[in-house]
């Protein structure tokens, strides 16, 4: 349970379980086999570099140096000891480390190829969103932030460069739905994650012990978090739980990226084994034909 629910505790949990599947898991390697899809046989401007925004390690931002054959990287957090602690490990020297706000990316005069935020964008909206103690995130606060956050690398880019994203996505369809448990343990655990988050309702209403209808939009969310104290990582879900990861639709990334100059390329879907879990826990019944989808990766161009 969140007892306050500041900006401050959310970056000591963070920094305290970071984990190894941000990269190395399921998810890592379902958004890594996303980015390079969309960015293959893609050349950015010569001499430019890749603005790594909310890096943790230089990996992901190697990887798309790599592909689109770049060599400066500039690795970017707002924590201070992160990027302390990112420079003190670094062994490429190629690679920067900058601690900065990605809303400031519009200041800088850098010749940037690509910015890339890596499951990045929906902790700039919880951090944002979230104020003194009250544990739920403002959905305009923290939608404006990524705006911003979002206008202003596109306003570093030259021209040819990228924006890359990968996230979790709000699905389109905006629906009331039916779902069973599978077992028991199953709605005990969904009743637990509906006490302990607290970063946004999940409107839940139960039918029977395990029968429950829940919107569409934060359907998602249960399915993004629950599978963390199901498997007993009590850490990574203490973090999670004072995260929203879904804030777009991508409907909503298609028409902000173009009103702010860029062409997206967008990829959704859901990692196999992720699916596969859902489906052995839950039976969808009524108000959609299948899971929502759960991940976006967007490469948008200027």
């Amino acid at each position: 349970m969140i007892a306050k629910a500041e900006p401050r505790e959310h970056m000591r949990r963070k920094r305290d379980a970071y984990w190894s599947d941000l990269v190395g898991g399921v998810t890592g390697r379902y958004k890594t086999e996303q980015v390079a899809g969309l960015l293959a046989g893609r050349d950015l401007p010569a001499g430019s570099a890749v603005v790594d925004v909310g890096a943790g390690t230089s990996a992901l931002s190697k990887m798309v140096a790599e592909l689109c054959g770049l060599q400066q990287i500039i690795c970017v957090d707002y924590d201070e000891a992160i990027v302390r602690n990112g420079r003190a490990a670094e062994t490429d020297p190629q690679v920067e480390w900058r601690a900065a706000d990605a809303r400031d990316l519009a200041a800088w005069t850098d010749r940037v190829g690509a910015v890339t935020f890596f499951d990045i964008l929906h902790e700039l909206y919880s951090f944002v969103g979230r104020s003194g103690d009250d544990p739920a995130v403002d959905h305009a606060a923290g939608r404006a932030a990524v705006e911003e956050a979002l206008t202003a690398a596109a306003s570093l880019l030259a021209p040819g460069g990228v924006i890359v994203i990968t996230d979790d996505v709000l699905p389109e369809e905006e629906v009331s739905v039916r779902v069973a448990c599978d077992r028991e343990e199953i709605a005990t655990l969904v009743r637990r994650i509906e006490r302990e988050y607290r970063s946004r309702p999940l409107e839940i209403r139960w039918l029977d012990d395990r029968a429950f209808e829940i919107p569409s939009r934060t359907l998602i969310t249960l399915l993004t978090h629950y599978n963390k104290p199901k498997a007993g990582d009590e850490a990574r879900w203490a973090v999670e739980q004072m995260e929203v990861h879904e804030y777009m639709k991508v409907s909503e990334y298609d028409a902000f990226l173009r009103s702010v100059g860029l062409t997206p390329s967008v990829v959704v879907g859901t990692p196999d084994e992720a699916l596969e879990e859902w489906r052995a826990d839950f039976r969808i019944v009524d108000g959609l034909a299948d899971f929502p989808a759960k991940r976006v990766a967007v490469v948008a161009v200027r």
